[in-house]
């Protein structure tokens, strides 16, 4: 496991490969039934989100934490757009774990 973390670190440097290695895929928080408010896909530099979507840029790795990579996120939904930092890491089991400002939330994997 802890081979898997190193390797995954050392692919969080990559611009726009980072989210892409970490935890591509679809993920619920909940049970995976079908679509959902409460889910969130994962594909290369974006993050989707129930009517919001997210680019990811500036990866920067988070030294002694698993493969967590800390990204500036610009995100467009219901007409607005808005920019915060995020930061994602793969937790157990496939699961990812998504942290924003005040609040973490982790997704169980669905693909």
């Amino acid at each position: 496991m802890k081979r898997t973390f190193a390797a995954l670190a050392a692919l969080a440097v990559a611009p726009g490969l980072a989210a892409a290695q970490v935890a591509d895929g679809l993920y619920e928080i909940g049970q995976c039934a079908g679509v959902s408010d409460a889910q969130a896909r994962l594909s290369g530099s974006v993050i989707e989100f129930w009517e919001s979507r997210c680019d990811l840029t500036v990866p920067v790795n988070v030294r002694d934490m698993g493969g967590a990579t800390l990204y500036d996120a610009v995100c467009t939904g219901e007409g607005q757009e808005w920019s915060r930092r995020m930061l994602l890491m793969q937790g157990p089991d496939g699961r990812l774990v998504v942290v924003q400002a005040g609040f973490a939330t982790t997704y169980q994997r669905c693909d």
